[in-house]
């Protein structure tokens, strides 16, 4: 018994793999440097006028706010 969700992903896999040659060199950087070009394109995204905030001092603020990464508690032992 086949699972066709399993086999969708199986041929995406291979059409991806094909586009590279099937080499992984390349698409590492191809992924590498995709991934550095979307940063810098979700840095310079331009703020609408609407979504500023006025602060208790007047001067407005931007609605977007820094995620900050959280690390995991250890676990002791």
């Amino acid at each position: 018994m086949k699972d066709s969700i399993v086999q969708a992903v199986r041929d995406a896999r291979t059409a991806v793999a094909g586009d590279f040659d099937f080499e992984l060199p390349k698409f590492f950087t191809w992924a590498k440097a995709h991934t550095a070009a979307e940063r810098k394109a979700k840095h310079w995204l331009p703020i609408s006028p609407g979504s500023l905030l006025e602060t208790a001092v007047g001067t407005p603020k931007s609605v977007v706010v820094k995620k900050r990464r959280v690390r995991p508690a250890g676990v002791s032992a």
